[in-house]
């Protein structure tokens, strides 16, 4: 594993996509980002004092993409396990990338292919008090514990899950993995708001499927949704 470090970059996920000669697990580390970015190209606040980083994984020959569609979800109980590895908080996975504490987020992923690579980007509330505007709606360790945390032994924990939840991944142990997931699903049971191409309706989250997709009761009905095809919003009469 090679790491760079930067006090600032753009983004730690641009950085390695655009690196010539990356290896496996190659890992950019920044201590702010001016470009960070999550899902559907939305800017993710930074400051100082979270833990901003991405790592590069060589997409193993033998699993169909189809397959690596389920690796942000490996990638999000890896961040959950490795957080609670340093903490013992009621973490949990909001489909498809978060990592929610007490109803707010507290980490965000994202998962990028460059060729034979995948980006694996990765956001934790770590050491900031300050959250920008998304001040009411986001979480870091230090707010909910007021104590003081090395960020790079949060982010190399991390990792160190990360590279045991996918070898379970690489030899065939989806089901473990998708139950672990299952059990600390945040949206089951929730009244969500659902956005598609096909229009917008309302339903009951049930469970993350076999196959990574979101079960959701629409009208008595269980429908499934692809990671990517649809926008997840809680019902205005719950609490986010």
């Amino acid at each position: 594993m090679r790491i760079f470090r930067f006090e600032s970059i753009d983004s730690t996920s641009d950085y390695l996509k655009n690196k010539k000669d990356i290896e496996n697990y190659d890992l950019a580390i920044a201590e702010i980002q001016t470009k960070g970015r999550g899902r559907r190209g939305n800017n993710w606040f930074s400051s100082k004092g979270m833990a901003l980083f991405s790592f590069a994984l060589k997409a193993e020959k033998n699993i169909s993409i189809e397959e690596y569609s389920k690796l942000p979800l490996v990638t999000g109980i890896s961040v959950l396990r490795g957080i609670r590895r340093i903490e013992e908080l009621d973490l949990k996975f909001k489909w498809t990338n978060d990592i929610y504490l007490d109803d707010k987020k507290l980490s965000g992923i994202l998962v990028e292919k460059v060729d034979d690579f995948f980006i694996i980007g990765i956001g934790i509330n770590v050491n900031n008090k300050e959250l920008g505007l998304a001040e009411e709606t986001a979480i870091s360790l230090t707010n909910k514990t007021k104590n003081s945390y090395i960020i790079e032994d949060i982010i190399f924990t991390v990792i160190d899950e990360f590279k045991k939840y996918y070898k379970r991944f690489c030899d065939g142990e989806w089901e473990y993995i998708l139950d672990e997931i299952n059990s600390k699903n945040y949206l089951k049971g929730k009244a969500v708001n659902i956005a598609s191409i096909n229009g917008t309706a309302a339903g009951i989250v049930n469970e993350i499927a076999q196959d990574g997709r979101l079960e959701v009761e629409v009208s008595g009905i269980k429908q499934l949704f692809n990671i990517g095809e649809v926008h997840i919003s809680r019902m205005k009469n719950e609490t986010e």
